[in-house]
């Protein structure tokens, strides 16, 4: 009984749950641990402020996931458009910090709008590739579709934060490649990017340009391309690595690590070096099974929404829209995750990335919840089978709810829909319904 409450408040996946309650221990230990290095600070006071951007998060998470996921599709392309907004509000007026334009201080409240962005477009492409992969026959209509809007993100978030702009377009692939979109534009799109990703890489290296941040990224690339001590990044990166190293099998213990004090966002961007010192090995592989195991629950989901298939094996857009959604977000947490512990350990240069759900940062918290609780959302209409999920018809996009044990409410002039761009009656919608649902129908609303 005590479980069935549980699980009446906590819907969705128990696993995504317990992983992200092991990611907010991890949290709250290694940011207490960390906070030690930052220069006149309360580490309790910080510890507080920590605790309680843990908390919106968490709350986030909660609010999110009781909303139908059916919503979402709705709200995608509005949330695109206002992260668009956004960004160019960040790129023109936003004030610089650190020398770069990412943050929008409202009152208080510090949002980085890049974390909303990403979320926004990766929902907006869900969208999209749900209703119109199939209809995508041409390169100008997946230029014009599909192309346009990453460009149009990824530009924006680049003046400030290249690592981010790349990231997101990663983010973005990944979801293409799990979609029904035609193979050859996915590799021919592939190859592009690998060739612009390399001239890019070459004129950071090489060239001499002075605007946005081409200075900051040209000494990062540097400092890891020559291993030289002397630059300042290469020295934090050195700590992080001897941190990594020195930590052992078992760790030295919470609380108890060195390299902390020489990094200076061990809280942060270097979170990672922090719990591999103090964990050790174990505690290290631990962290990266959780992220792994957040990306299998993942799929568990997008297989049991496969089951909605029909006789053919095709899926109605409501389930593909669901199916992306989930491996969309999924993989952005993931990615972020493996580039953030990749920094620590070099294998890539510098990027300033969080580690989700770990790293200090109350706006990369709220956004990241959102995302979760949008995969729960989805989990929890997969996994209950008299789900909303169920009952829903289509009619070019626009989604109604038949709710269980409920009459239908369907007025004369909503008596027809369109599925599929075909004509459905409502005598036709009512024959889509379970038989059981038909038994507490009244027979004169059934006429």
């Amino acid at each position: 009984m005590a479980f069935s409450k549980v699980k009446l408040i906590f819907g969705g996946n128990r696993g995504i749950w317990l992983i992200i309650v092991a990611l907010f221990m991890f949290s709250v230990l290694s940011v207490y641990s960390a906070s030690v290095q930052l220069p006149g600070t309360n580490t309790t006071a910080h510890l507080f402020k920590h605790v309680f951007g843990l908390l919106v998060g968490a709350v986030s998470i909660y609010i999110i996931h009781k909303i139908p996921s059916k919503y979402f599709r709705k709200v995608s392309f509005l949330l695109y458009w206002a992260s668009v907004i956004l960004l160019i509000v960040t790129w023109l007026w936003a004030p610089e910090v650190n020398g770069a334009k990412r943050w929008l201080f409202i009152g208080p409240i510090t949002v980085q709008t890049s974390d909303f962005a990403k979320v926004a477009l990766l929902m907006y492409l869900a969208n999209k590739l749900s209703k119109k992969e199939g209809e995508i026959t041409t390169i100008k209509e997946f230029a014009k579709s599909i192309l346009l809007p990453i460009f149009i993100t990824c530009f924006l978030i680049m003046p400030s934060n290249l690592s981010t702009s790349l990231l997101v377009l990663l983010e973005a692939m990944v979801l293409l490649f799990f979609s029904s979109i035609k193979r050859s534009y996915f590799w021919g799109l592939t190859s592009i990017f690998l060739v612009a990703g390399g001239l890019l890489f070459a004129v950071i290296l090489y060239g001499n340009i002075q605007i946005w941040r081409f200075p900051t990224w040209k000494a990062r690339v540097e400092s890891w391309v020559d291993g030289n001590p002397s630059k300042e990044d290469q020295v934090q990166v050195n700590n992080a690595r001897m941190a990594v190293a020195s930590g052992g099998i078992l760790g030295r213990g919470p609380g108890n690590g060195h390299a902390k004090v020489k990094l200076a966002n061990a809280h942060c961007d270097y979170i990672f070096a922090n719990i591999a010192e103090e964990t050790g090995l174990v505690g290290s592989i631990f962290l990266i099974w959780l992220y792994i195991m957040l990306f299998h629950r993942a799929l568990s989901i997008v297989k049991k929404l496969n089951k909605h298939a029909n006789a053919d094996g095709e899926l109605e857009p409501k389930y593909k829209f669901r199916q992306y959604l989930v491996l969309g977000l999924t993989s952005m947490i993931v990615i972020q995750a493996f580039s953030n512990m990749a920094v620590s350990t070099d294998l890539m240069p510098v990027t300033g990335q969080t580690l989700p759900f770990v790293s200090y940062g109350n706006s990369s918290l709220v956004f990241m919840g959102f995302a979760i609780g949008v995969i729960l959302s989805v989990s929890r209409e997969v996994e209950d089978e008299n789900a909303p999920i169920a009952k829903e018809t289509e009619a070019d996009g626009d989604i109604s709810l038949v709710e269980e044990g409920n009459t239908i409410n369907v007025d004369d002039a909503s008596a027809k829909a369109t599925v599929d761009n075909a004509e459905v009656t409502g005598e036709e919608v009512l024959e889509m319904i379970d038989d059981n649902e038909l038994n507490n129908i009244e027979e004169n609303e059934r006429k």
